[in-house]
């Protein structure tokens, strides 16, 4: 909200700063039973509609069930976890200000996931403090060099000049591949076993399969990103 909020539209600005307003008068109306003084003096603080007089005597928000959508929760969810992935790799980047912009690169087989990151790319943006975030396709994306992050759904790479530390990044790959092989072990032990199987709801088995895929497909990404690393490693030894 906060690019809306400081918006040269006058109009989207004004927009902006309704639903902000009205999402904290929500707010102290449902915190009000717990903390009455504090919301009430807080509630005064907000343009309220003429001849409102006290929070007490206002009605207490109520749902709206056409404002409840779970494809929206799923697609919120989808960029969170390439934010996150992105933030990850400024972390490692120990002389990198937080707040120096750095360009990026994000590539997915899922053609969905490519358009909504396509929409929402500005937000991406500004969430992973990116210069540019530029959408590539698999057989563009340079997993060789710069610092990548892998998910069964997408990778990403952050460009820049800072040389990664090689022994740090396999350490990192590699604990994190022992950490998929157990799980993946477990899980596929655990789908063998017949008893299980009969026992479980289908919905839990369906989702322990699903989730098993993707941790194969991620430990395969993991695997490949270590050769890759070790390869490199055995080109600069020999050089």
């Amino acid at each position: 909200m906060k690019p809306e909020l400081q918006s040269v539209d006058h109009e989207r600005a004004t927009v902006a700063w309704k639903n902000l307003f009205a999402a904290f008068d929500a707010a102290l109306r449902l915190l009000h039973p717990f903390m009455p003084f504090l919301t009430e003096e807080l509630w005064y603080q907000v343009p309220q509609a003429a001849g409102a007089k006290s929070i007490a005597l206002g009605g207490f928000p109520e749902a709206e069930t056409r404002w409840k959508s779970a494809e929206a929760l799923r697609e919120v969810s989808q960029i969170q976890e390439v934010v996150t992935a992105l933030r990850a790799i400024r972390a490692e980047f120990k002389r990198l200000d937080a707040k120096q912009k750095v360009e990026a690169e994000f590539s997915t087989p899922d053609r969905k996931l490519g358009d909504l990151i396509q929409a929402n790319r500005q937000a991406v943006e500004r969430f992973a403090v990116l210069s540019q975030l530029r959408l590539v396709s698999k057989d563009k994306f340079d997993t060789k060099s710069g610092a990548v992050r892998s998910t069964a759904t997408f990778d990403v790479r952050v460009v820049y000049s800072e040389t990664v530390d090689a022994v740090a990044e396999k350490t990192r790959l590699t604990k994190e591949s022992e950490g998929l092989q157990r799980a993946i072990a477990s899980k596929e032990k655990q789908l063998g076993n017949k008893t299980f199987r009969e026992r479980a709801p289908k919905d839990i088995i369906t989702g322990l399969e699903a989730t098993l895929a993707q941790q194969k497909i991620e430990l395969e990404k993991l695997q490949r990103r270590l050769g890759d690393l070790d390869g490199g490693s055995s080109q600069a030894a020999g050089t």
